[in-house]
């Protein structure tokens, strides 16, 4: 199981638009699930982990995103009304990983987000490839990849590639906490 990251950046950094919308809804060329490399990605995941943030739009949506999917989520707060079952929550990255190697299911974790659960995971070294979407868009304002004050963190290429829309797809690991050296 390797826990890894999908994420949609404009080009001046941000996860989301300013209205808060996940930053490759601004893009024309988005389909949901079809498009920005995410049917390849997906293909080899069997659950999804994200804060609850991220989590809480998905229980009032007419449609169920993750489908088939172990779904995993980091508060410290009960899940709202309405939670599938099956939803697993954990108060720390440290507990919800240990939920998700005991929990049935193969294939990899996809780490949606957002930018506080990605540097939870990241910061517990559990983030095993942090792949990134970088959108052919300027949004100006948002929320940024990394919250202010994470901590710096030298990564290593591992693969790169162009998509359709002139979007470029990077995927890396983490490699040494900057000072570590």
């Amino acid at each position: 199981m390797k826990i890894k990251t999908h994420i949609g950046v404009s080009l001046d950094g941000f996860i989301t638009s300013p209205d808060g919308l996940p930053a490759v809804l601004s893009m024309p060329t988005f389909e949901s699930g079809e498009s920005h490399g995410l049917p390849e990605f997906i293909a080899d995941c069997g659950a999804v982990v994200m804060g609850r943030n991220t989590f809480v739009p998905a229980v009032g949506s007419s449609h169920w995103p993750w489908p088939g999917l172990r779904v995993f989520v980091l508060t410290t707060r009960p899940l709202p009304e309405g939670t599938p079952e099956h939803v697993v929550s954990a108060p720390s990255p440290e507990k919800l990983l240990e939920l998700m190697r005991e929990a049935d299911f193969t294939g990899d974790v996809h780490l949606v987000g957002g930018q506080r659960t990605i540097d939870a995971f990241r910061r517990i070294r559990a983030l095993d490839s942090f792949g990134v979407v970088v959108l052919p868009i300027l949004l100006g304002d948002g929320m940024r990849l990394t919250p202010s004050g994470s901590t710096s963190q030298y990564l290593r290429l591992e693969s790169t590639r162009t998509l359709e829309d002139g979007s470029v797809e990077h995927t890396y690991t983490l490699a040494a906490d900057v000072g570590a050296q």
